[in-house]
C-alpha cells in the first residue's frame, strides 16, 4: 500500500478546509492531487481505473475502500443496510479530521451558536455516521439542554419546552420517518423558535413520500411554518454533508461538488434541470474515494441540487459493468 509515512496527509486536510466557494482553480488543483494520492494507495480506486470517473457507492458494500491499513481505522461507519441486508462500510482514518469537516460545513449554514440542538434518531445503530455527526454537533455547538436520543416523544417535547422557556432558539434534526411518526402521533405544536431539519431515510422504512408532501405533513403536525423546515443530505459513504436550511434544495460546502449524470453513461453529465443519477465529488473523502456515483435520482438548478428519490434497478444497470474486476 506504500510507505506508511505517506498515508497521513495533514497538508491536504488543511487545504480542503481552506477552500472558498467558487474557487475553481484551487478546487481543481486539489482534486487532481487527491485523485493521484487515492490511485496510488487505494486498490479499489486503482482497479477501477479508466472504467469511469465516479466509483459507484456499491463498492463500499463489496470491498474495503481505503488508502490506509485496516488497523489504522479509528471508526468504521456502516449504512442502514437497505441493499438486501448488506451494509456499506466506510473506514475513518481520523475522527479529528471527520469532526472538523462536519462542524465547518454546519457552521457555514447555521452559525456557531444555533442554541438548543435536538437530534431525534429512532432505531439508528451506534455505528451510523448520522449518529456520530449529531453527537459531535451537540458537543460542539449545542447548549446545556441539547441532546441526541433514539426515542421518547415525552423527552422530545420537554427539551423543546425548556428551550422555549429559556428563550433559546432550537434546531431539531431528525430522520424523516421518526419526525413523521412524532408529527402524526400527536406530539403537538413545536414551541419557541424552532427550525426543523429532516435527514431523509424514508427508503429504509417501507414507506415512500415525496419531500413536498413530507414537509407539508411536518408543518401541519408540528405547527411549524414551511420556511422553518429544511433538510440535510449525507450518507455513510460520504464524509461531508449538504444542507438545505429551507426546503429541499441542498447547497454543498466548498470542498464538495455535485452533478447529475446519465444512468446509462455515468461519465456524461446531463444539462441543468434534467433528472439523472447524482454524482458527488467530496474531497473530504481524502482517505477513501472522492468521486462517487450515488444511487439517488436528482436534479441540479442554480448551483443547488434536489433529490428525487432512489434510482430503480433499471436505472442502475449502466453502473454494473463499471464494477467488474473490482476486488
Amino acid at each position: 500500500m506504500g510507505d506508511r509515512a505517506d498515508i497521513a496527509r495533514p497538508d491536504l486536510e488543511a487545504a480542503i478546509l481552506r477552500l472558498e466557494p467558487g474557487d475553481d482553480e484551487a478546487f481543481g488543483a486539489l482534486e487532481s492531487e487527491i485523485a493521484e494520492f487515492q490511485r496510488r494507495l487505494n486498490p479499489v480506486v486503482r482497479t477501477f481505473g479508466d472504467a469511469g470517473r465516479f466509483l459507484p457507492i456499491a463498492a463500499f458494500r463489496m470491498a474495503r475502500v481505503a488508502t490506509f491499513p485496516a488497523d489504522e481505522s479509528e471508526r468504521v461507519f456502516r449504512s442502514s443496510g437497505t441493499a438486501g441486508g448488506v451494509r456499506s462500510e466506510h473506514p475513518v482514518r481520523s475522527m479529528a479530521f471527520y469532526e472538523r469537516v462536519v462542524e465547518a460545513g454546519f457552521e457555514r449554514v447555521f452559525g456557531s451558536e444555533p442554541g438548543t440542538i435536538v437530534a431525534y434518531l429512532p432505531r439508528y445503530a451506534a455505528d451510523s455516521s448520522l449518529v456520530a455527526m449529531m453527537q459531535h454537533l451537540v458537543r460542539r455547538f449545542g447548549d446545556t439542554g441539547s441532546a441526541v436520543f433514539s426515542d421518547d416523544a415525552v423527552r422530545f417535547s420537554k427539551i423543546l419546552g425548556d428551550s422555549a422557556r429559556r428563550e433559546r432558539p432550537a434546531l431539531v434534526v431528525g430522520a424523516a420517518f421518526g419526525l413523521l411518526e412524532l408529527a402524526e402521533g400527536g406530539v403537538g405544536r413545536l414551541p419557541g423558535d424552532v427550525r426543523l431539519i429532516e435527514t431523509g431515510g424514508m427508503k429504509t422504512h417501507r414507506r415512500s413520500m415525496e419531500r413536498e408532501t413530507l414537509h407539508d405533513v411536518l408543518s401541519r403536525g408540528f405547527g411549524c411554518p414551511r420556511d422553518r423546515i429544511g433538510g440535510e443530505f449525507g450518507m455513510c459513504e460520504l464524509t461531508s454533508q449538504a444542507w438545505a436550511p429551507t426546503g429541499w434544495w441542498y447547497e454543498a460546502p466548498p470542498w464538495m461538488r455535485f452533478e447529475v449524470v446519465d444512468p446509462e453513461h455515468p461519465d456524461r453529465a446531463l444539462p441543468e434541470g434534467s433528472a439523472g443519477l447524482l454524482a458527488v465529488t467530496d474531497l473530504a473523502n481524502l482517505y477513501t474515494a472522492s468521486h462517487l456515483l450515488t444511487e439517488d435520482r436528482a436534479v441540479v438548478r442554480s448551483g443547488r441540487f434536489s433529490v428525487l428519490g432512489r434510482a430503480s434497478g433499471a436505472a442502475l444497470r449502466g453502473c454494473n459493468f463499471l464494477m467488474e474486476g473490482t476486488p
